[in-house]
């Protein structure tokens, strides 16, 4: 049986966001930002609908929901909510965060803590890789898989599944 792939790499799919990464105990980047890049690839199955129509789903089925996801990571700080030494703290509209010996105050509505223990673009990848492929599926889609680069030429690429 032969599979299909549509290939989405829009110049709007894109984020810009603050964040930082840990390296081990004693490592981590300084609190910096990105203009994150997203391409996403999306393997079909369904070959009858090809063969009577020509084509499986109008494109901007997919472009529509991904550039709206994409932009609720735009302009945002993104902590992982995960890691052991992240400490947060709601106070009225603000974030506290403590990692180790570093201390941020952040307005509550413009951070996003991700179920993650770091916001590497692999994890990111990962991140918006499970939730397209859940989204998908009613389309037929069998196989994602997203990149995220971080900066052109430097990212990383999750297939769900496997």
């Amino acid at each position: 049986m032969s599979r299909t792939t549509l290939h989405l790499a829009k110049q709007n799919f894109k984020f810009s966001a603050a964040h930082f990464l840990i390296f081990d105990e004693k490592s981590a980047e300084k609190l910096h930002g990105h203009n994150y890049q997203v391409t996403v690839d999306l393997e079909v199955a369904g070959e009858a609908d090809l063969a009577g129509r020509g084509f499986f789903v109008d494109f901007n089925v997919f472009k529509k929901f991904i550039k709206a996801r994409l932009d609720q990571w735009d302009e945002v700080v993104l902590l992982p909510e995960k890691h052991t030494d992240m400490k947060f703290r709601r106070e009225g509209s603000s974030l506290e965060v403590r990692f180790r010996d570093r201390f941020y105050v952040f307005p509550a509505n413009e951070v996003i803590l991700l179920p993650v223990t770091n916001t590497s673009v692999e994890q990111l990848s990962r991140l918006l890789a499970e939730e397209f492929h859940a989204a998908f599926k009613d389309q037929h889609v069998a196989r994602v898989r997203v990149s995220v680069e971080e900066t052109r030429g430097q990212g990383a690429s999750t297939s769900i599944p496997g």
